[in-house]
């Protein structure tokens, strides 16, 4: 069934008064009304003939051949021109649809040969010459690896044309000549199907446009109100149609000299207004002298383009766009030669992101209609690429749309294996694969809430290795992690931070004999929250026996304070120091405050503002065993003699001079001597 050849159906308006003379006579009448089918039939009677003589027998050979390409029959086309051009003094025209059918079925060194013996006999066109071009091309994009893959949803397809399918709702809409018992539909000529109508179906999986579907049952109003009916495009939310028609009733059509109309294809809108949809009204730009066809209107539902072979094209039909302005739509324009060819583009469709996909027989390809897809960019369109294999093939291939998903979609093809004539196939992308050189691999790591293991989404992770100066910034995604490529061989440091929890990081390496490429880090990342009242311990800060004095072994617990309350800003802390039991309450008492207070001046003395930490001493009021003093372990004693700092208060507002998280964004590299000088140590980094 091809719509797509765009010229649908031609009906006698008076019967031509001369008897039909001959067999070949009666054929040529059928095939000017685009009865092909029955002019097939005549024409085989008329070749089976024992003493068929010569002449009918080429002319007959050339008009079978004309009808199977006309009704993209690539197989018996081909068989049929193969045999016209071993007549003498042939229609050059003949090498080159036969060299097109050769194309489409794959065999391109063959439809070299023909496409050049064409550009020699008829030297003024160059287009044998394109195609012969496009042969060796179509042979080395055979050997590119796919990026989607493919399948026939066969309970869609039926043993006749099913093409041009769309989401609508929880649902797709597509076009089929199917036979239909509850239809009595006359016969359409140039297939010998039945008309079109609109046909939907469900997914199985209502997220899975790549999995199973519902057994389709025909449109209901005002989707199948005409002889032909599809394809139909939506706007996204589902409440304005563009449908295509041809009606014998809605229009007089065409009349040529000899008194035969032609009924163009011509575009109808409805509304959906309180769960019903309104009676189709033509579009303004529909003519009885031109088609009006295949629409595709934008998500927004303000531009609406279609396909034409209005005068002043560039080839046989090209695409045009129009535009809403106050309910009315601006005069079609040609979206130019860097889309149209001097072929045939039609079926387009717009993504949700401004894509343009559309078929074309002229743009570079594999064969028959090629889908492409163009960019526009500031307003003009990107030369469009092929979507290659499986997408194309060297059949015909079109019709393309994108599922909800963005990832999956639907396309129409002739290509042998399908159920029917066209059939509807399911796309999804493959997901890239990551390849990696011997020595290099994939790391993951997770960044969670200390306390409870939550995900931290969007937190900020620093990575660097040890042979470069600069970090690599990534974020976190909404579970809480991170992928990012490594070497084997080196070292690395990782840090995450987050506004309102406390810092983590650790240092790690990988072994290079290991050949495994999806790697994790050896622990979660794992942030304390800051929390008013929340308490965190200091370990191994020592003082000498009966001293207060900070001790060099003290030092460095005391830094990861100073670091803490650098890098957080908005809070303030209370430093804690607790002692054992032995000893007074009141000497415990006095010792703990100047051993507070020691350490409170070392970090006051490191940087850190007077008004943001103070001292406590808590002697021994705050034990957390349950010893008996006197029978208290070496290792209980010292489970009583420590430090804590307190989170007293947590403010909203960061000082201009903080630490901003909201400055570093994934992929960006920041040189790690702008960073604060310790930003690293407690990972081990000097």
């Amino acid at each position: 069934m091809k719509t797509r050849s765009f010229l649908l159906i031609l009906i006698l308006w008076a019967i031509l008064s001369s008897p039909v003379a001959g067999q070949i006579k009666n054929a040529r009448k059928e095939i000017s009304l685009f009865n092909y089918s029955n002019a097939i039939t005549i024409l085989k009677k008329a070749l089976d003939k024992k003493k068929c003589p010569a002449e009918i027998k080429r002319e007959a050979t050339i008009l079978l051949a004309d009808c199977y390409r006309r009704q993209n029959d690539v197989p018996n086309a081909r068989e049929w021109y193969s045999k016209a051009v071993k007549f003498a003094d042939i229609d050059p025209l003949n090498y080159y649809y036969y060299a097109q059918a050769l194309r489409s079925s794959g065999d391109y060194a063959e439809a070299k040969q023909m496409f050049l013996h064409y550009s020699v006999s008829v030297k003024q066109d160059r287009q044998g010459q394109l195609l012969a071009a496009y042969c060796d091309s179509a042979v080395k994009w055979q050997n590119r690896p796919p990026d989607r893959e493919i399948r026939n949803p066969r309970i869609l397809n039926s043993a006749q044309s099913d093409f041009g399918a769309v989401t609508f709702e929880k649902e797709i809409l597509f076009a089929s000549d199917r036979i239909v018992a509850t239809r009595q539909d006359r016969m359409y000529g140039w297939t010998g199907y039945n008309y079109l109508h609109l046909f939907s179906a469900s997914p199985i999986d209502p997220s899975n446009y790549y999995g199973d579907f519902s057994k389709p049952s025909e449109a209901g109003n005002p989707f199948n109100e005409a002889w032909h009916v599809g394809p139909v495009s939506f706007n996204k939310t589902f409440d304005e149609v563009f449908i295509n028609e041809t009606s014998l009733s809605k229009d007089k059509g065409r009349k040529d000299p000899g008194r035969i109309r032609t009924h163009m294809l011509k575009l109808f809108s409805s509304v959906k207004k309180d769960g019903n949809w309104s009676k189709p009204e033509p579009f303004f730009y529909n003519s009885d002298d031109y088609s009006v066809g295949h629409p595709a209107l934008t998500p927004d539902g303000n531009t609406l383009y279609f396909v034409s072979d209005m005068y002043g094209g560039y080839g046989g039909t090209d695409i045009y766009m129009s535009t809403r302005e106050n309910s009315m739509w601006s005069p079609p324009v040609n979206l130019g030669p860097v889309i149209n060819t001097a072929g045939n583009e039609m079926f387009p469709y717009i993504s949700l992101n401004g894509d343009l996909y559309f078929a074309s027989d002229a743009l570079p390809g594999f064969g028959g209609l090629d889908i492409f897809v163009s960019n526009n960019i500031n307003g003009k369109w990107t030369t469009p690429k092929n979507m290659g294999s499986p997408l194309n093939s060297s059949y015909d291939d079109f019709a393309l749309t994108v599922a909800p998903d963005n990832v999956s979609g639907f396309f129409s093809s002739n290509r042998p294996g399908g159920e029917g004539n066209d059939d509807i196939y399911s796309f999804r992308k493959i997901p890239v694969k990551k390849v990696v050189p011997p020595q290099q691999a994939f790391v993951t790591g997770c960044v969670k809430n200390k306390t409870t293991l939550t995900p931290i989404p969007n937190a900020v992770v620093f990575f660097i290795d040890n042979k470069h100066d600069t970090a690599l910034i990534i974020r976190t995604n909404a579970n809480g992690c991170f992928t990012t490529p490594v070497d084997k061989h080196r070292s690395y440091i990782t840090k995450a931070m987050q506004t309102g929890y406390i810092s983590d990081c650790l240092s790690f390496s990988f072994d290079t004999l290991d050949n495994k490429y999806d790697l994790t880090l050896p622990r979660d990342l794992l942030l304390d929250q800051l929390e008013v009242n929340k308490i965190f311990r200091l370990d191994n800060i020592y003082y000498d026996f009966d001293k207060w004095k900070i001790r060099k072994d003290a030092e460095p617990p005391l830094n990861d304070l100073v670091l803490i309350l650098r890098e957080n800003p908005v809070v303030t802390v209370e430093l804690g120091s607790h002692t054992d039991c032995r000893g007074s309450d009141e000497y415990n008492q006095k010792l703990s405050q100047r051993r507070a207070e020691s350490a409170v001046k070392y970090i006051i003395h490191n940087g850190i503002e007077v008004t943001r930490i103070t001292a406590k001493g808590y002697g021994e009021t705050r034990l957390i065993n349950k010893c008996e003093c006197l029978k208290c372990t070496s290792a209980e004693h010292q489970m009583n003699r420590r430090t804590e700092f307190k989170i007293l208060s947590v403010t909203n507002n960061q000082p201009e001079s903080s630490f901003d998280l909201n400055l570093f964004h994934t992929g960006d590299f920041i040189n790690i001597k702008t960073l604060p000088e310790d930003f690293f140590r407690i990972c081990g980094k000097k």
